[in-house]
């Protein structure tokens, strides 16, 4: 009796699943947020980002796609070396000087370039960056959202080195300077040295070029035909990243709070209209287990008002304890008056019949439809109603004293495998092979055969088993067969003597004798399962009477 008190707590089950669900569900829905509001914030800035890399891409002369091949590579060669000093204004001298020099006939050509002077090199890529720098700063100055423009070659060793940076902060990178960063933490630049077209690609990068979240355009440089130097533009949106996690985070808070008040309702409304009635049922049949007492059942039934499918259960409870009750006193009261004969038949066949209406059978089908009640609504009503159904058969039996039409049991019999079906689950498999129909049997005289194949067949087999039903009609009788692939028994070994083991199936021979004529048949082989067949005589028609 102590085990049957240990009832699991429903609610805390409920919560412990709903919530951290609910928590992955909330989290799972904030990332997506953020992650597509923000891809689709910084997409939207491709178009932008693409016009000015195409619109900056000829400030730099020697990456135009006319310019020779030998300027390209001896500019990037000179910027390298990073030793002129484009900060600086020039003198007048070198300013006369740079001028002469420009005005020569071959100027701007490649031999113009490797002949400069030293000096003049100086100034000349002094005044060029100069010019470039000052320009580039006012369009950033006038981009709205761009923060830096920058020039840099992708070396053959998988790095890079700065050729060209303004940034509008004064966080610019010196010419010449190596990153450190190489394809491994920007697989675009790879993409770029491997390509051949000069498509622009974009990337979202952490602390590049400088500490921040960017989201950088890259448009490739062909230097002697290869994609040797790329020109990007970065766009900074660490703002907008705060304004999201702020936004999401007010939202977060807002659909917690609705949710938890939701939460908190629904778990109130389950205590009230599920788990305490089912309760305080569970504790009553339990009461009732022990005592017998008819009127307190009634009363604790009585107190169950939920105005669903548990009161409606309660109700078939209180009626078939008084049901009980009743026959039972009229048992009492018949047996004085009736010869030992036929007391001991009628008190036989109420023990079979009360002995189907098992009182820890009952906790066990009001566990399930507890348990179903939070996980499968539906499943939970049809298993009400079956349960229903079944007690009011049980109580019908009590008041037959004739046979009834085999359709009737099959009916009843369905009923209490499919309440036997939800407490063994995939444990326990029924199958129905009904080929005749037409006659009659005693009632409750089937149900006691499949409980035992349930109880004593497949529920012994750990794992699990089928129970088949079937009937069939031969030349002179009618059978109806039981059939289980559980754990069998040998039919020659001795019978245990303790009292109660074997009184339902000698009960259920002899009334199936006594009221029909029929006989029962069981085989059975250990490991292998147990048979029962009742074969039932036809009845001869009276013109085949002598």
């Amino acid at each position: 009796m102590e085990s049957k008190k240990r009832t699991p707590k429903l609610l805390f089950q409920i919560t412990a699943l709903v919530i951290p669900l609910f928590i992955l569900m909330t989290v799972s829905v904030a990332l997506t947020v953020y992650n597509s509001t923000v891809n689709g914030f910084l997409e939207a800035k491709n178009n932008h980002i693409e016009q000015m890399l195409s619109d900056r891409y000829n400030y730099f002369l020697f990456i135009g796609d006319n310019t020779e091949p030998r300027v390209q590579q001896w500019f990037i060669e000179q910027i390298k070396k990073a030793d002129f000093d484009y900060d600086r204004d020039l003198t007048e001298d070198e300013l006369n000087v740079y001028i002469e020099y420009q005005s020569r006939e071959d100027s701007f050509e490649y031999n113009w370039y490797e002949e400069m002077p030293d000096n003049i090199r100086k100034l000349f890529l002094r005044q060029y960056f100069y010019a470039t720098q000052q320009d580039i700063s006012n369009t950033l100055a006038y981009s709205g959202d761009i923060e830096s423009l920058f020039l840099m070659e992708l070396t053959s060793d998988g790095h890079a080195v700065i050729l060209f940076d303004q940034n509008i902060n004064g966080n610019s990178i010196k010419m010449g300077t190596r990153l450190e960063d190489g394809f491994s933490q920007h697989p675009v630049w790879k993409e770029i040295a491997g390509s051949d077209d000069n498509t622009v690609r974009f990337e979202k990068a952490s602390d590049f070029p400088c500490s921040g979240n960017y989201y950088i355009g890259y448009k490739p440089v062909f230097v002697n035909g290869d994609s040797k130097a790329v020109i990007g533009v970065t766009y900074n949106w660490d703002g907008f990243r705060d304004d999201l996690t702020g936004t999401i985070t007010k939202a977060l808070l807002i659909i917690v709070g609705g949710i938890a008040a939701v939460l908190t309702v629904l778990l109130v409304f389950l205590y009230r209209k599920v788990i305490s009635p089912t309760g305080r049922m569970q504790k009553a049949v339990l009461h009732y287990t022990d005592d017998k007492n008819s009127a307190r059942i009634v009363d604790e039934m009585y107190k169950v008002s939920v105005n669903n499918e548990l009161e409606y259960l309660s109700d078939a409870i209180s009626d078939l304890a008084l049901e009980i009750d009743h026959y039972t006193k009229e048992n009492i009261r018949i047996a004085g008056e009736k010869e030992r004969a036929e007391k001991e038949l009628y008190q036989a066949e109420v023990q079979v019949m009360v002995s189907q209406i098992r009182p820890h059978f009952m906790y066990n089908a009001l566990s399930s439809i507890a348990i179903l009640c939070k996980l499968d609504p539906d499943t939970a009503y049809e298993a009400t109603i079956a349960f229903s159904k079944y007690l009011r058969g049980n109580m019908d039996s009590l008041k037959r004293t004739e046979p009834v039409p085999f359709e009737v049991e099959l009916e009843h019999l369905k009923q209490y495998l499919y309440i036997e079906k939800l407490r063994f689950a995939d444990k326990l498999n029924i199958v129905y092979d009904i080929q005749a129909t037409g006659f009659e049997l005693p009632m409750l005289s089937v149900q006691p055969i499949a409980e035992n194949a349930v109880k004593h067949g497949v529920g012994m087999k750990d794992d699990g088993g089928t129970v088949t039903i079937s009937s069939r009609e031969t030349e002179d009788s009618f059978e109806v067969v039981v059939a289980d692939d559980g754990v069998g028994f040998d039919p020659d070994a001795p019978k245990k003597d303790d009292g109660r083991s074997h009184v339902g199936m000698e009960n259920t021979r002899r009334r199936l004798k006594e009221m029909c004529g029929a006989d029962v048949i069981i085989t059975s082989k250990p490991g292998e399962g147990t048979t029962a067949r009742i074969i039932i005589p036809k009845k001869k028609k009276e013109d085949d009477a002598p």
